[in-house]
This record gives C-alpha cells, sequence and structure tokens, in this order.
C-alpha cells in the first residue's frame, strides 16, 4: 500500500509539473556583436559560458536556450535560427539534448558555419548518455575544442584566446581536484538523482547515481522504478533525495517524505534559474555548491 500510495501521488505530480513548465523569453548572453568580434552561439548554457570564458571581449556569445528553460525538448523561435545562421561559430552538444540542432547542423555547414558538436568528441555512456559537461574534466575538454576553432576562425587573436583557455583550464582543475579530495572518504556510495544527468560525474568521481526518471526530466517513471528506488534508499541507509533547480522539486519532495529522508539540489546545469543570473552564479560556483551538497548526501570526512 505504501509504494501504491506514492506511485499515485508522484504520477499526479509529474502531470501537473509537465504542465507547469515555463520558457523564459528568448535573451541574448551578449548583445549584437560590435564590428571585428566574432559571433559565437551555443545551444545551451554551459557551452555558452564555456564561450564566454575562452573568447572573452573578441567575442560576442548568444545563448540559445534562456535563463529559466530546460534544454531537453526546448525549441528556439526562427528569429534564433537566423541569428544562429549569422554566426561563425555554433557549439551544440549533441547525442539527443539538443535535437533542432542536430536537425540544423548540415544547413549550417553548407552555409560555412563552424559547428562544434560535442558529442562527437566523447565515448558516450550508454545509452547515448548526452550530460558529459557535469563532469569538470569533460568540461576541459570541450574548452580546449572552442579554443581551437576559435583560433582557427580567428587567428589574429590566437594567443588572446590560448591565454583565456588556460585561466579557465586552471580554475576546472582545481574544481576537478577539489571533488577528489572532497569525495575521497566517504560513507555511503549512492545519491538518489531527479534524472539520469550525472553518469559522468559519477563515473569521474567514484559514486553511483539512482535516478528516478530517465535522461530527460521529463521522462515518467514506471512504478517499477519508484519502488525500487525507494528499496535502494532504505536498503542503503540513504538520507538525502537530490533535485534539481529546473525541475519541480514536488517529486524529490514526496519520495523523501515517504522514506524518511530530507532533499538537497543537484544541479546539472542544463541552465540557469533567473535567481542564479541575478546572484551572477556560473559553472564553477555551481559545480562547488553540488560538491558541498555530494559531501553531506554522502557523508564524507
Amino acid at each position: 500500500m505504501r509504494y501504491l500510495r506514492l506511485i499515485v501521488v508522484i504520477t499526479a505530480l509529474i502531470l501537473f509539473a509537465g504542465g507547469g513548465m515555463y520558457y523564459a523569453a528568448f535573451r541574448n548572453v551578449s548583445t549584437a556583436p560590435s564590428k571585428g568580434m566574432v559571433p559565437v552561439v551555443g545551444s545551451f548554457y554551459p557551452l555558452a559560458n564555456f564561450a564566454e570564458n575562452v573568447g572573452g571581449e573578441r567575442v560576442s556569445v548568444t545563448n540559445v536556450t534562456p535563463a529559466g528553460a530546460e534544454p531537453h525538448g526546448f525549441e528556439p523561435a526562427p528569429r534564433q535560427i537566423a541569428q544562429i545562421q549569422t554566426a561563425k561559430l555554433f557549439i551544440m552538444n549533441g547525442a539527443g539534448l539538443d535535437p533542432w540542432a542536430e536537425k540544423l547542423k548540415p544547413e549550417l555547414l553548407a552555409k560555412g558555419v563552424r559547428v562544434i558538436d560535442m558529442s562527437e568528441h566523447f565515448h558516450l555512456l550508454p545509452p547515448s548518455d548526452p550530460h558529459f559537461w557535469v563532469d569538470p574534466v569533460m568540461a576541459g575538454q570541450e574548452v580546449a575544442l572552442i579554443r581551437d576553432a576559435l583560433s582557427e576562425i580567428d587567428p589574429a587573436h590566437s594567443n588572446e584566446y590560448s591565454a583565456n583557455a588556460a585561466a579557465y583550464l586552471e580554475k576546472l582543475s582545481a574544481l576537478d581536484q577539489s571533488f577528489r579530495t572532497g569525495l575521497a572518504v566517504c560513507e555511503i556510495h549512492d545519491v538518489i538523482t531527479s534524472h539520469a544527468a550525472f553518469g559522468y560525474l559519477a563515473q569521474e568521481y567514484s559514486f553511483i547515481q539512482v535516478p528516478i526518471a530517465g535522461l530527460s526530466p521529463d521522462e515518467e517513471p514506471s512504478p517499477k522504478t519508484l519502488a525500487r528506488v525507494a528499496d535502494e534508499a532504505r536498503a542503503k541507509n540513504i538520507k538525502y533525495i537530490f533535485f534539481e533547480s529546473l525541475v519541480s522539486p514536488k517529486m524529490a519532495d514526496t519520495l523523501a517524505q515517504e522514506i524518511g529522508a530530507k532533499t538537497l539540489v543537484f544541479d546539472p546545469l542544463e541552465g540557469l534559474t533567473q535567481s542564479q543570473v541575478a546572484n551572477g552564479e556560473d559553472y564553477i560556483s555551481i559545480q562547488r555548491q553540488n560538491l558541498e551538497n555530494l559531501k553531506i548526501a554522502l557523508s564524507c570526512k
């Protein structure tokens, strides 16, 4: 009966949350490029953020997916497509995260737009997991790809792109070391997540994700999955259920109440909320918050 009640409540919440998802109005990361600046477009936040750090004042970066929007299932407006078509560099994720970009890619290549499809540069976890940016080590590889592309597009400033990339790679390296040190000695090794967004991070730092939903937060978990997650939480003495900043926490709250756990944010950095933008948060700062919450959930020393 407890599982039946849990399943009924969470299914209702999924339907409610699905109807309540919103997308903020499209907003560029930067204004129209000044003369001499390289126009760059990223399909969603992490890629745009990496491009800003590498390009510095030599580039004008646009993030297609606006603050407050979840990239899974996002569709750009026609005027956004037109802006992408005028870019010198388009950076996409691939692996099913931004299918609109995969459809647009051949047209962009035919127009002479340089395209980086990040999924082409990594060995993907099955079944085609697109969340490689969540791992700081893989994020560093993405930064290097952006550096190389900008240097080819604008060779006159390649030294500047290399210097900017080196500075940002140092920050990512420090972040990586913080994860390795912070998660070195932990009593618990499993975390329950809203969806399967943390496979690469878990592989990098030797913990196990137990996702409620699949590779997209829009996927509805089956009754069997919900029962299995509840069983695992009890069997492994898991005391925290993670939820995400861009997804309703109600499912995590309900599961936590059912098993006597608490909730914490574990942000897959698929985008920023409006409040995160207002507070000046970025990839590095949010990852450090993720680390602190992981240390709590895993009882790390």
